[in-house]
């Protein structure tokens, strides 16, 4: 299967209408769409850009770093069986709070969105990463605890990480070849038992990967999440072609383009290595410097990926043939599964 990109004209015209509209408010980019946008699609390729930039946001469910204290405009919630202590993080749909168990006292996150006001596919795919997370029990996932609804709200409750963002603990300490492949070889481990159990990632990025204290990665962040076309049948959920979910810099080509039908385990798998060349070049395999986020998305699709043995020609052609292969734009060129892309990681001879 070759995976077909869309004309490039037409995605310079989305792109230039994107730039234009991006700073500009609700009310006004409805104005200006309205008077220079005359296509039903392109506007249709521009508004789901604007969404998925809209709602881009990071949660923190890690360590101590990024706490802050809620403000007064924004009380912390109230949610039964917890003290709420801490605001972790904001996203377009809701926030990520630090809290305590009241009777064991054990530390947990619990991710909130507001049951009232909100759209009906944002409560559904609230309600789809509850569901995903139900169906994964593995030492690489972070541990849902429970779900509920109070007072207006509707929430989640995950353990919580100790550690850090894959990109802070990068931050911290050179990190050997050696490590970094065999890290992304544990979250592979992990993506197998979430792909085994109908659940595609979609979101893997720096920030979206906890390393704990002992040093093994930690899935988190099931936002976006996709369930495999006969869960979707079993929970009436379906992402829907043409809308883009995710980070611009770390999606698929298949995200990228809008092709939900595409989206499988090999969109992680491309993610994954994504983060292992980005470990190891200390950059991603294509210019993200000063671009927006339609920007980003173009060279998702049409740029060229830099080799790592352009970059790091000592640890050799074999690994720089295959995260060339794993980022493959298209799908079918790529490992097939995220195990057959840690079988072959496993052979590499790096460096210690």
């Amino acid at each position: 299967m070759t995976l077909a990109m869309p004309n490039r004209d037409r995605w310079s015209i989305v792109r230039a209408m994107f730039d234009a509209v991006s700073g500009l408010t609700l009310a006004q980019r409805s104005k200006f769409l309205d008077f220079a946008c005359a296509d039903a699609g392109i506007r249709a390729e521009v508004d789901s850009l604007l969404a998925a930039d809209d709602s881009a946001g990071d949660w923190d469910i890690s360590s101590d770093r990024g706490h802050r204290a809620a403000s007064t405009e924004e009380p912390l919630p109230e949610i039964p069986g917890y003290r709420v202590e801490s605001l972790l993080g904001s996203g377009g749909v809701g926030s990520v709070y630090a809290a305590r168990n009241v009777t064991s006292g054990a530390r947990v996150a619990i991710k909130v969105v507001r049951s009232v006001g909100l759209g009906k596919q944002t409560m559904i795919r609230f309600r789809q990463e509850c569901r995903a997370l139900a169906r994964l029990s593995h030492p690489g996932i972070v541990r849902l605890i429970e779900t509920g609804s109070t007072a207006g709200l509707t929430y989640l409750v995950m353990e919580f990480i100790g550690g850090l963002p894959l990109d802070a603990w990068l931050a911290e300490v050179r990190r050997s070849p050696k490590r970094c492949i065999k890290l992304v070889r544990a979250m592979l481990q992990a993506l197998a038992h979430a792909h085994d159990a109908g659940v595609v990632h979609r979101d893997l990025k720096p920030r979206n990967v906890v390393v704990t204290m002992d040093g093994q990665p930690r899935l988190v962040d099931f936002g976006v999440a996709r369930l495999t076309a006969d869960d979707g049948r079993r929970t009436g959920y379906r992402t829907e072609t043409g809308h883009l979910v995710g980070t611009f810099a770390y999606m698929s080509p298949e995200q990228a383009d809008g092709r939900s039908d595409w989206i499988g385990a090999v969109s992680d798998v491309y993610q994954a290595a994504l983060l292992l060349f980005e470990m190891l070049a200390g950059r991603l395999p294509y210019d993200t410097d000063g671009r927006s986020g339609a920007g980003l998305l173009r060279a998702v699709l049409f740029e060229r990926r830099m080799r790592l043995d352009e970059i790091r020609p000592e640890l050799g052609k074999p690994l720089a043939d295959l995260l060339d292969r794993a980022l493959s734009i298209d799908p079918s060129q790529r490992p097939a599964s995220a195990r057959a892309f840690e079988a072959e990681l496993a052979t590499m001879q790096v460096g210690a």
